[in-house]
């Protein structure tokens, strides 16, 4: 048996020539993109809720402006997280 019709041990006897070739294993892919995600949306939502909270500071009001910051910052980071996935 020459070396293009070895097996690969699943019974196929698929020539090795013919074969694509194999995908090299990378761990962690599918995580580090959850994880961006999580990060995202966490840093949007705590930077406009602490800009948010600044400007009642400021203003002298109490949880206007931070319900804003904090619904402003939550929109913004869905919509990046879907323009990152969707873009090509």
């Amino acid at each position: 048996m020459s070396n293009g019709e070895r097996n690969s041990g699943d019974g196929e006897g698929q020539p090795e020539r013919d074969r694509p070739p194999p995908r090299p294993y990378r761990p962690g892919v599918i995580s580090g993109e959850a994880w961006s995600v999580v990060g995202t949306l966490l840093a949007g939502t705590g930077f406009w809720g602490l800009v948010g909270y600044g400007i009642d500071r400021l203003a002298g009001l109490h949880t206007v402006f931070l319900p804003a910051g904090v619904l402003v910052g939550m929109a913004a980071a869905v919509y990046l997280v879907i323009y990152r996935t969707t873009r090509h």
